[in-house]
């Protein structure tokens, strides 16, 4: 943007405010609400992997993965959006955000998988909560005006 005056601070401010709002928007907003639920549904089977024999659970991971690639290029050229896989609108604080507890839960339910049966479907079950309940807030606050 090209300016021939000079610019007050609350001009600015509010330039710099309307900029983060419009970033917002590009990074969560287009994302339809089952992309969230499906992308959650694929996370909450990856503890699941540990109960079955070692061969069948690589076998699930690797099917699980391929598919939530595939769906997140899929959504992302139903939105129009082309960015790539290194670059994002979303922040680092808002990736932090949205996969750090699940990654976390994951984590944890792969260390206590062996101490318990159900650990790994307690596991499964937090992570579908925590990632689609992250995903769709930030969703819809980025939404509003």
């Amino acid at each position: 943007m090209e300016t021939h005056g000079r610019i007050g601070p609350a001009e600015a401010s509010a330039a710099l405010a309307s900029a983060e709002r419009s970033r917002a928007r590009v990074a969560w907003t287009g994302y339809p609400a089952w992309y969230w639920l499906t992308t959650a549904a694929g996370l909450a089977l990856l503890p699941l992997t540990t109960l079955p024999p070692a061969w069948l659970g690589v076998a699930i991971c690797l099917a699980v993965g391929i598919v939530l690639t595939r769906l997140a290029v899929a959504v992302n050229r139903a939105r129009g959006v082309c960015e790539g896989w290194t670059g994002s609108a979303m922040r680092a604080r808002e990736v932090a955000v949205l996969y750090g507890p699940s990654a976390a839960v994951l984590l944890a339910g792969a260390f206590t998988a062996r101490l318990a049966w159900w650990a790994p479907i307690a596991a499964g079950v937090l992570v579908f909560v925590l990632f689609a309940g992250t995903a769709l807030t930030l969703g819809a606050r980025a939404a509003r005006p």
